[in-house]
């Protein structure tokens, strides 16, 4: 009797490297199984180090011990909870993720599926004992995972509503497809969400970073430089003041203005990737700083390129950041009582727009936070919206203009 395959293997090629992985056959039917990566099958078996396997001989033994220690053909009702989880959010092999995608492009990004993978492993995987099955889940179980996470991080209040979400989610798909009869999570104690004040930069405040900023012009990397005036010039976000390319800024319809169109953001696991809230949107800048981006661009366009090459990172922007907030008297116990972050650059530009009286909608279209009738109202963001929004820009970048030409004069 000719001796039927239970799987094949294959490689996948990503951007920094190539990664084995098994396709099963189901015993009944035949058909090809969903993918999964070697490397995970390695992990749960606990065999060894957590390296990449690079041998096919090597994904060949796994691949068989996966399939013998029954961790391929169980019932998901009996597998252990926390893997059904991690599967869950498993972005390029989950079911779930990939329906959802389908339906409506984009629903579920690579980033939001990592995190909620590293919110299962740091914070859920080390309260949930590694064999209670996806069956015996009962509500108890979850009370005490947020009860001993929040007693022992004292992590605010949204984030412990993301990190319930990171398991709730997978119980309701549970019980939709019926492999669950009961979904424990409906009865469970609910997380009351206390927002913190965001920081906000006052506008002298934000003077005087600019100023410092010109003062120190040469000892800044100018990448890091411009991608600060430029958060603040524009209300953009980290991701998309990183992300922009000189392909995204054109000549307006008003004199020595030109607009930058905002339609991408950078992200360590997604790459490149839309904005958040998927929503393109425009600001004006200066000419002046149309010309610095432009000189400062590489081959490829990218207008803050690193020094090695490729996106600046965001944890070096912002350790630049609060340096400079430092030689500003701004340290780290008041950055934290005031909760100053370099996203703070965001809210001081609306907040700055709302002094002024410029209207809240007209913030909001070039800001990207548009409820469903805002959004309604700016599908075309008018050349008269951006001129209203960009007296912000005008008012800090005219300032330290003009405080330049006095002190060269």
């Amino acid at each position: 009797m000719a001796h039927r395959t239970e799987f094949y293997l294959y490689k996948r090629k990503k951007k920094n490297g190539s990664y084995w992985y098994v396709c099963y056959l189901d015993k009944e039917s035949g058909k090809q199984m969903n993918a999964k990566s070697i490397d995970v099958l390695k992990e749960r078996l606990g065999i060894g180090e957590f390296r990449a396997v690079t041998r096919r001989d090597e994904a060949v033994i796994i691949a068989k011990k996966a399939l013998d220690s029954g961790l391929i053909f169980s019932s998901e009702a009996d597998r252990p909870f926390i893997d059904y989880c991690i599967d869950f959010w498993d972005y390029e092999n989950s079911p779930y993720i990939r329906a959802r995608n389908a339906a409506k492009a984009d629903s579920i990004g690579k980033e939001y599926a990592h995190n909620m993978r590293f919110f299962l492993r740091k914070h859920v995987e080390p309260h949930i004992a590694p064999k209670l099955k996806l069956i015996n889940v009962q509500t108890r179980h979850l009370d005490n995972v947020i009860s001993e996470i929040k007693e022992e991080s004292g992590l605010a209040s949204g984030t412990m509503q993301l990190i319930s979400l990171s398991f709730t989610l997978p119980l309701k798909e549970a019980y939709r497809r019926g492999i669950i009869k009961e979904n424990p999570a409906l009865k469970m104690l609910k997380i009351t969400r206390v927002e913190k004040e965001r920081g906000c930069f006052s506008y002298d405040e934000c003077i005087s970073i600019l100023s410092y900023l010109k003062a120190h012009e040469k000892e800044i990397y100018p990448s890091y430089y411009l991608a600060i005036v430029l958060a603040m010039l524009t209300g953009m976000r980290s991701g998309e003041v990183r992300a922009l390319n000189i392909r995204d800024i054109e000549k307006s319809s008003y004199n020595k203005l030109w607009k930058i169109n905002i339609a991408h953001s950078i992200s360590p696991y997604s790459g490149l990737k839309g904005t958040k809230g998927k929503y393109q949107r425009s600001a004006l800048i200066p000419e002046e700083l149309k010309d610095a981006l432009f000189l400062n661009a590489d081959s490829s366009g990218l207008a803050l390129p690193s020094r090695g090459g490729g996106y600046i990172s965001s944890p070096t922007l912002r350790s630049i950041f609060y340096s400079l907030l430092d030689e500003l008297g701004i340290t780290e116990d008041v950055r934290k009582e005031r909760n100053l972050t370099f996203h703070s650059l965001r809210h001081s530009f609306s907040t700055i727009g709302r002094d002024k009286n410029i209207a809240q909608e007209d913030r909001m279209a070039v800001l990207g936070h548009r409820s469903k009738e805002v959004n309604d109202r700016y599908t075309h963001i008018s050349d008269e919206t951006l001129l209203r929004v960009f007296s912000i820009t005008d008012d800090l970048f005219s300032r330290l203009w003009s405080a330049e030409k006095s002190a060269d004069s």
